[in-house]
């Protein structure tokens, strides 16, 4: 069983339309009981940084996130969740008045998510682009995925990119970390090709 984390804040009945159009058993959880017991833990999200962080840490779902990491349990985290995992954000940080300049995250993976620079190309990147410099096990080089963000990760662990793709910059659309994932782009609305990344997650869960 795969628990989808619910905080609020996610493409929950999207990814769970997924998981079972590819066979998948899954539930949709706030629970920190279900997450610990579950086979594998998926962390979606849409929305801001600052407000996401805070959701998780108001409904307890904080430590039950990285005990999951660390664990050795599959982990993957899609768009915001995916950014979450990082040590911290740009996004939000002038309303929240953070000294260091980032909003905090869950500090699973070394790094922090920055704004795309002013390069000329509408933000938020929204639709299609290409997935290139593929080293990650669930993803396959050239595929065409579908994003839509304004923020992307900057990984502290050059060993950690599992995926990159070209928006103006060159910037980290996948990373991977023994049993942990993050996908910029969203697998669940990337049709046949975000179908069989999802695939491979859920074998992750019963290697």
């Amino acid at each position: 069983m795969i628990a989808v984390v619910d905080y609020g804040m996610g493409n929950l009945g999207s990814v769970e339309k997924a998981l079972k159009y590819i066979g998948s058993d899954c539930v949709i959880t706030s629970d920190a009981g279900v997450i610990a017991d579950a086979s594998g833990v998926i962390l979606p999200g849409v929305g801001s940084y600052a407000p996401a962080m805070d959701e998780l840490t108001n409904r307890d779902l904080v430590t039950p996130l990285i005990d999951c990491a660390y664990s050795g349990k599959p982990l993957l985290g899609i768009c915001l969740g995916m950014q979450l995992m990082l040590e911290g954000s740009e996004e939000n940080n002038l309303e929240r008045r953070e000294t260091k300049g980032v909003v905090s995250g869950l500090g699973i993976i070394p790094g922090f998510v920055r704004r795309f620079p002013d390069n000329g190309l509408k933000v938020p990147q929204m639709g299609w682009n290409k997935l290139v410099d593929v080293t990650g096990r669930l993803l396959t080089e050239g595929d065409y995925v579908y994003f839509v963000h304004s923020y992307y990760c900057q990984l502290g662990l050059t060993s950690d990119n599992a995926a990159s793709t070209e928006y103006g910059i060159k910037y980290c659309s996948s990373f991977e970390h023994d049993n942990i994932f993050g996908m910029q782009f969203h697998p669940e609305k990337s049709g046949a090709a975000g179908l069989e990344i999802l695939k491979k997650f859920v074998a992750e869960t019963k290697a």
